[in-house]
């Protein structure tokens, strides 16, 4: 056997496992717990119509971090929107069988067979899931600050004010990343963002992908409030709004591995919003149903490109 049928083979069997371990995972996930909430599920009205706009705003979530990743990764590569769509959908199916989802930015960037650039293209997608984190974290302190009154035994607004500093500082580090001193540039973790591909996103590039990210986290908030207010569970005022942003800032925080995620995302959901209702299995239910949404529905249309995945090159 020569050595091009094996890296052939063993392309094949990576694949395989990838889309067996998935499709394994999603369903583990979809069926877990179902029995005994269905009961439940039978005596509630549940409000469809929030959970049918929730499956509208999936798309258009993905839609805006397909193009974030085209615009971030245009000057290394061109692609096409429909393909960056794929792409992203099947890095998510990748992203299943690694901790804390991890394998979704090199899932995407391998889908591109691009090995010469792949260094590059990778630091460029981090750079796009990092600014999603900043903003996760930003609005999850501010979170923290509205909602001091029900987690004042935990926190202070004095601790809430010095880590909403620092977020800012890592935000204007992230903008202003070129004009950085040059000695600071040679610092061994930064030197790696200093690829000739990094260099060329101008100050005003970076914003706009910061921009986007926060568009993006917008519809997070939307659809989790929807589903929410589809199991009955309604948040009013400010400071019930911003237990959302805590509720992501928490989960983005904790580290998951494969079967843990939507057990841990369950548990932070009843922790935040068990300040404002004792419905716990609305709460786990509303959290489930978000990650099938945003998770397990477009992890199993990206299944259906993942014969395009090239782990080794020949």
């Amino acid at each position: 056997m020569n050595r091009k049928t094996i890296y052939k083979y063993f392309n094949l069997i990576i694949k395989i496992i990838i889309g067996a371990f998935a499709f394994v995972f999603i369903v583990y996930k979809i069926k877990s717990g179902l029995s005994e909430n269905i009961t439940y599920l039978k005596s509630t009205k549940i409000e469809y119509g929030f959970i049918i706009i929730s499956l509208f705003l999936m798309i258009i979530n993905w839609s805006l971090e397909s193009y974030k990743w085209k615009y971030i990764i245009r000057n290394c590569i061109e692609i096409s929107f429909v393909k960056a769509i794929k792409c992203v959908f099947t890095g998510i199916t990748v992203s299943l069988v690694t901790p804390n989802r991890v394998g979704e930015i090199p899932g995407r960037v391998f889908l591109l067979n691009t090995n010469e650039k792949n260094k590059d293209l990778v630091w460029l997608t981090t750079l796009g899931a990092f600014s999603q984190l900043l903003i996760t974290v930003l609005i999850g302190i501010l979170g923290l600050y509205f909602t001091i009154n029900y987690f004042e035994m935990y926190y202070s607004n004095y601790l809430v004010i010095a880590l909403l500093v620092c977020v800012l500082l890592l935000s204007l580090f992230f903008v202003f990343f070129q004009k950085l001193p040059l000695f600071l540039k040679k610092v061994p973790v930064l030197k790696k963002l200093n690829s000739a591909n990094f260099q060329q996103l101008s100050f005003i590039e970076l914003v706009n992908v910061l921009g986007l990210s926060g568009i993006r986290y917008g519809v997070f908030c939307l659809q989790y409030w929807l589903i929410l207010k589809a199991f009955s569970i309604n948040l009013v005022e400010i400071k019930e709004l911003m237990l959302i942003p805590v509720c992501f800032l928490i989960a983005s925080i904790i580290p998951t591995l494969l079967l843990s995620e939507i057990g841990v995302r369950s548990s932070v959901a009843v922790l935040v919003f068990g300040m404002v209702t004792d419905n716990v299995i609305a709460i786990v239910l509303a959290s489930l149903l978000l990650w099938i949404i945003n998770i397990a529905l477009p992890a199993i249309v990206g299944l259906l490109n993942l014969k395009q995945l090239t782990i080794l090159k020949n």
